[in-house]
């Protein structure tokens, strides 16, 4: 049962993706406005304080033992790196309120057209955007598992990693530290995709159908219905073996001169576009399922005489 229902989810995010392109474009833009306001005062940061030190030089060459060296005494600059990342996050996750919501209701009513596809999208931005942040809050026990895992994970990767001298040193204990709260977050993610879907496929016609309970019923289906899991896992690893991909063929393969760093730069933005297809397909997909799934039953008010 679980591998039909996979392949109805993955041709559903494929022919949905090709479907809306130009919605696709639209994310595609506002995920790089964030990322790069981010990056530009990351690296304004960066240079005011290493622009003097050419071991840093090296470090951004690729040597780990320069990096390490360069930022022993550099806590005031990997402190606000840090908040800078945190703010990056914390406005991406307000955003995403309003753009899951745009895209659940484009793929949940299917518009034709580019002029009814940004009706469609905005009136479902903006009408699940309180609705997707009262999920959020109620979700957040659902990070605690998460964030316990991700605290044992990292303190047994600082103590492996303290005296590492090669990128397999550095590489193996942070996999290992960071996996089992990866897994963790795979399944809480997944409950929160599920749970905004039902929130905007029932809510025309179960308007009782609040946030809690929305999360309460997305655990129930997803431990129940595995494939959701599946899903989702195949779209990390081909995440993961884009990435892998990228990183090599910048690693390995130079590209000198000004062609090359505009190669590079166009190859780093079709890795970032092809990523966020993939994650939309998956959303997609979701919805597919998520129309399967029977209604909630209705609350049926009792009136005494």
């Amino acid at each position: 049962m679980t591998l039909p229902g996979l392949t109805v989810m993955l041709r559903g995010g494929v022919r949905a993706v090709s479907q809306y392109t130009g919605m696709l474009l639209a994310l595609f833009v506002v995920h790089v406005v964030i990322a790069w306001s981010a990056g530009v005062i990351i690296m304004r940061v960066l240079a005011e304080a290493f622009a003097d030190k050419p071991l840093f030089d090296e470090a951004v060459d690729g040597e780990l033992v320069a990096l390490l060296e360069a930022l022993r005494d550099s806590d005031a600059v990997i402190g606000a790196v840090g908040w800078i990342a945190i703010g990056a996050v914390v406005t991406w996750t307000i955003v995403s309120w309003f753009l899951a919501g745009g895209v659940l209701a484009v793929f949940t009513d299917r518009p034709r057209g580019r002029a009814d596809t940004a009706r469609c999208f905005g009136a479902g931005g903006a009408t699940h955007f309180l609705v997707f942040a009262r999920l959020s809050l109620i979700t957040l026990l659902y990070h605690i598992p998460v964030l316990f895992l991700l605290g044992l994970g990292v303190e047994h990767a600082a103590s492996k990693i303290e005296h590492a001298l090669t990128f397999g040193e550095l590489i193996v204990p942070l996999l290992v530290g960071l996996l089992p709260a990866a897994l963790a977050h795979l399944v809480v993610s997944t409950v929160i995709d599920y749970a905004r879907a039902e929130l905007v496929l029932r809510r025309p016609s179960h308007e009782s159908l609040g946030a809690l309970r929305a999360a309460i019923r997305a655990t129930g289906y997803v431990f129940r219905r595995p494939v959701a899991l599946v899903h989702v896992l195949l779209y990390w690893i081909a995440f993961a073996a884009v990435s892998i991909g990228f990183a090599w063929l910048a690693q390995d393969h130079a590209m000198l001169g000004f062609g090359g760093a505009l190669a590079l730069f166009a190859l780093r933005q079709g890795v970032a576009l092809l990523r966020l297809a993939a994650r939309v397909a998956v959303i997609a997909g979701q919805v597919e399922l998520t129309a399967t799934r029977p209604p909630p039953p209705r609350e049926v008010a009792v009136t005494t005489p």
